[in-house]
């Protein structure tokens, strides 16, 4: 007998789309990761933000610090939901650190967006892909980072990936601000 799998909405602010896909270009030959805020309602979420974390090895300690302050930081309606994750070598295989986050979220319904490079119109173009981990849940996404990637071509165009602030920028000089209002 065929499981019914559970539907959930899922909403993606542009401003995600433009945080993680800026992080992954800046960073397009390391592995970069980051994580998603938003808000869980029954079977809709709401990806509102982004914070890049880290674009070369990630400390165990430096991971908690920074979770940490993003936590402190939060409106009460918002919580770390998820994670998004660029491979450079595009294998499509979690990384251990992004399995250990998701993990630590400890929910049903944690978000992984993988963002990698497909073809589009023999271009290629980033496309960031919800991928469910939980076999009984299929997301239904509300937007097209295909349509979202001509947002992220006027930032890169500007230049504006260049001053994508990461974690591992901040720890190295904490007068980076790895909010990146300017975005916004």
């Amino acid at each position: 007998m065929d499981q019914q799998l559970e539907q959930v909405s899922v909403d993606i602010q542009k401003i995600v789309y433009k945080k993680a896909m800026l992080h992954a270009c800046k960073y397009s030959t390391e592995d970069v990761i980051g994580i998603l805020i938003g808000q869980i309602n029954d079977n809709n979420i709401n990806i509102v933000d982004a914070y890049p974390l880290f674009h070369s090895r990630v400390s165990l300690n430096i991971l908690e610090v920074s979770l940490d302050i993003i936590s402190s930081e939060l409106q009460s309606d918002r919580k770390i939901i998820g994670i998004y994750e660029a491979r450079a070598n595009s294998r499509g295989i979690m990384s251990e650190i992004a399995q250990e986050m998701l993990n630590n979220i400890n929910q049903k319904q944690a978000i992984l967006m993988r963002i990698s490079q497909i073809e589009v119109d023999d271009n290629l173009v980033l496309n960031a892909k919800i991928v469910s981990l939980n076999e009984n849940i299929k997301y239904v996404i509300n937007s097209s980072s295909t349509l979202e990637w001509k947002i992220i071509q006027d930032c890169l165009k500007a230049g504006l990936h260049w001053k994508i602030i990461d974690f591992d920028a901040h720890f190295e000089n904490v007068q980076l601000n790895f909010r990146n209002q300017y975005l916004e």
